[in-house]
């Protein structure tokens, strides 16, 4: 740990390799692992890019709900203040996938531009139904049901946001780690009608954690993980 009591310091590489490369001494830990810090580290590795590009940043801890008793859940709101630009919230759901999930593939920290823009390529088709223009799976595209935001930030702009822990790109090619897709068919599944409202979105917004690593040159990058921190620190005090 290192820096604020809430900050860790991750080592760059040995993350990426751990998730992407699927070593030996990884498997059976992986889903342990993303289980103590996996929404804290990708919610943090985009508050990261973002405020890279000039924005504040905040990570709400509060529910991301339709404010029903039933309906989809999602994992984060996060403010964006990006001066001339405007204010955003992003409802954001996160997916760890990574080379250990079921269907993952192995992808070396080392790829050179063209093996990266295949992979990412292949893994947006896995997600993405190219006719429809739509998100193929309930679980990705729930995002896309508006959400009832914090009554303090309803006069914000609100976005469908999906963070994936692996490389994709509707692109493949494209450097930046974040970009917006046009969705014609909103929410391809069965809404009930309890659900909150019957508003729509017209564009979904994607970040690659991995992606957006793997265009970084420092070795060790600091991020505010309270969540994470506070489950390592517990473990320390428990175990000696």
């Amino acid at each position: 740990m290192a820096g604020a009591a809430t900050t860790l310091t991750v080592q760059r590489e040995e993350l990426l390799r751990f998730l992407d490369e699927k070593p030996e001494f990884s498997k059976g830990h992986a889903t342990a692992f993303v289980s103590v810090i996996g929404e804290d580290l990708n919610a943090a590795c985009f508050q990261h890019y973002t405020e890279s590009k000039g924005a504040n940043v905040d990570i709400l801890t509060v529910p991301v709900t339709t404010h029903q008793k039933r309906g989809p859940r999602l994992d984060r709101w996060i403010v964006v203040e990006q001066p001339g630009e405007g204010k955003f919230l992003y409802q954001t759901e996160i997916k760890n996938w990574s080379a250990h999930a079921i269907g993952g593939e192995v992808l070396p920290v080392t790829a050179g531009p063209q093996e990266l823009a295949n992979y990412k390529r292949r893994r947006w088709e896995r997600h993405w139904d190219l006719k429809r223009h739509t998100l193929k799976d309930a679980s990705c595209a729930k995002v896309l049901v508006p959400m009832k935001p914090p009554a303090e930030l309803e006069g914000f702009t609100v976005r469908p946001l999906l963070i994936f822990w692996e490389p994709i790109d509707q692109v493949g090619k494209r450097k930046a780690p974040l970009f917006s897709v046009p969705v014609t068919d909103n929410f391809p599944f069965q809404r009930a009608q309890s659900w909150h409202g019957t508003d729509t979105f017209n564009e979904l917004w994607v970040f690659s954690v991995s992606c957006y690593l793997r265009g970084l040159t420092d070795s060790n990058i600091s991020l505010p993980m309270p969540d994470a921190t506070l489950r390592l620190q517990t473990l320390n005090r428990i175990f000696i």
